[in-house]
């Protein structure tokens, strides 16, 4: 191997990985040096270049549209959230129907098993509600209704 050869060997899964504080590298990639000379890994940069004023001002113009754009998004979808939020809280979060001992209720079928609901097994035509049935009491959240045994289903 002649002496001042350099090669940077890098792996696909790496290659756009962040350098690493520890090491000051990026994972996966590895420098060989022999003869301990310098080693440089990417483009040669003049220290005493002068800056392309032209292109400077273009690319400052860019990144202050850019994030000009980013606090416009972001301002939309707080107001989105906060306009979500008016309306979830103005038209209720859900089913906020409350019933008395002894009043009478439809049972939705939704979650209920087919024969439940009809003997005909063919769920497209059976009903959406069944019913009505008699709330015998209230424990907690839920309701325990009146339910004849042949259907087979828990009361509450």
């Amino acid at each position: 191997m002649p002496c001042g050869i350099h090669a940077c060997v890098g792996t696909p899964r790496t290659a756009r990985s962040p350098i690493n504080e520890s090491t000051v590298s990026t994972p996966g990639v590895h420098t060989l040096n022999i003869n301990n000379q310098d080693t440089q890994v990417g483009p040669v940069v003049n220290k005493d270049a002068e800056l392309n004023t032209e292109f400077s001002s273009k690319a400052m113009d860019f990144v202050q549209r850019q994030q000009a754009v980013i606090r416009f998004v972001q301002d939309a979808i707080a107001a989105s959230v906060d306009r979500q939020k008016r309306n979830a809280d103005n038209n209720g979060r859900g089913n906020s129907n409350e019933f008395k001992v002894g009043s009478l209720v439809l049972l939705t079928t939704q979650n209920l098993a087919k024969h439940a609901v009809s003997d005909f097994g063919a769920s497209k035509l059976a009903p959406r509600f069944i019913g009505p049935f008699t709330v015998l009491a209230k424990p907690a959240n839920a309701y325990t209704l009146d339910i004849p045994p042949s259907m087979r289903l828990h009361t509450t």
